[in-house]
């Protein structure tokens, strides 16, 4: 069956790709090439996916070098070229779970309300025993500002697996921006993509995305936060590259906020001198980072916390 659709599936771990995939070979409607790119994975995925029995509308693919381990980027680009030229890309994942419905209801979304660049679910967000975490909820449509105020305002959550996005609109932006452990890499490529025709929520249709101890998302162990506080830089230097859009942020020191935030969230992986040097390395936009960081510092002090009770 020939479609428009191509739905790439970067693989690598075995815990929750046979319910992955699964979610997929059920779709109701099967107009899409799946294919699946094993990044040369220790875990035996051929043998899971022959038992998995899947129709010919699936290619699997096994890399002979690992590549994810220095660039989920590199990895997604080398899956997205086993594709056909299909018009529409969908990049799933090995762990995350579509609703049967998810790709009949972008073709209708697409039909009734054509000339947008990308088509997104909304997300259930799930632990590893599938139970709900949150759900995350966008308007019908929005621009790239819209989209990063939601963001960065911590509004709503939102992950790659959730859009479809046209070929022709990735090939113009240059692809997923290669940020380290790809940290942001989906709010960059999705503001950049989005800046001519926006973004359009599909209704009635959900993906799972799951919140695992095995995904970027909860990486704990050392190093991790110094490179994720390395890519979030560059996201927000794009941010103050595009004058437009970071005019249209609210508040206009939103992305610095969004950076403290970052340090906030990642401060049981950094030592204090590492916080320090990461505010110095973004305060050449906004004096404000170090308003911001000393809110931090007075918020989060035990001494603070003692006061506070009296």
């Amino acid at each position: 069956m020939s479609s428009d659709l191509a739905i790439v599936i970067p693989v690598y771990k075995k815990e929750f790709l046979p319910e992955a995939l699964e979610s997929i070979k059920r779709q109701t409607d099967q107009r899409f090439t799946a294919y699946i790119g094993d990044d040369a994975s220790p875990h035996d995925l051929t043998s899971i996916i022959k038992d998995l029995q899947l129709p010919d509308n699936f290619r699997y693919h096994r890399f002979n070098e690992n590549i994810g381990q220095h660039s989920l980027v590199k990895q997604w680009k080398r899956c997205l070229n086993l594709t056909r030229g299909e018009k529409w890309i969908w990049l799933f994942s090995d762990d995350d779970i579509a609703d049967r419905n998810c790709v009949s209801s972008f073709y209708s979304s697409k039909d009734i309300n054509p000339g947008f660049d990308v088509y997104r679910f909304n997300t259930i967000k799930i632990d590893e025993d599938g139970n709900l975490i949150r759900k995350n909820i966008f308007p019908k449509t929005v621009n790239s500002s819209r989209f990063l105020n939601i963001k960065l305002n911590y509004d709503q959550e939102s992950y790659v697996v959730e859009s479809i996005f046209s070929r022709a609109a990735y090939e113009r932006v240059g692809g997923f921006p290669d940020l380290p452990l790809a940290w942001a890499t989906d709010d960059m490529f999705w503001a950049k993509i989005a800046t001519e025709t926006g973004i359009y929520t599909v209704e009635n249709a959900f993906v799972s995305w799951r919140y695992s101890g095995s995904n970027i998302s909860s990486r704990k162990e050392a190093g991790t936060g110094k490179i994720k506080l390395k890519a979030s830089r560059i996201f927000v230097r794009w941010i103050y590259s595009e004058k437009k859009l970071l005019s249209e942020l609210e508040p206009a020191d939103l992305p610095i906020k969004w950076y403290i935030r970052q340090i906030k969230n990642l401060r049981k992986n950094l030592n204090i001198f590492e916080q320090i040097s990461a505010v110095a390395k973004i305060s050449i936009h906004s004096w404000k980072s170090w308003f911001y960081f000393a809110q931090l510092l007075k918020n989060e002090s035990r001494f603070a916390g003692w006061l506070k009770r009296f």
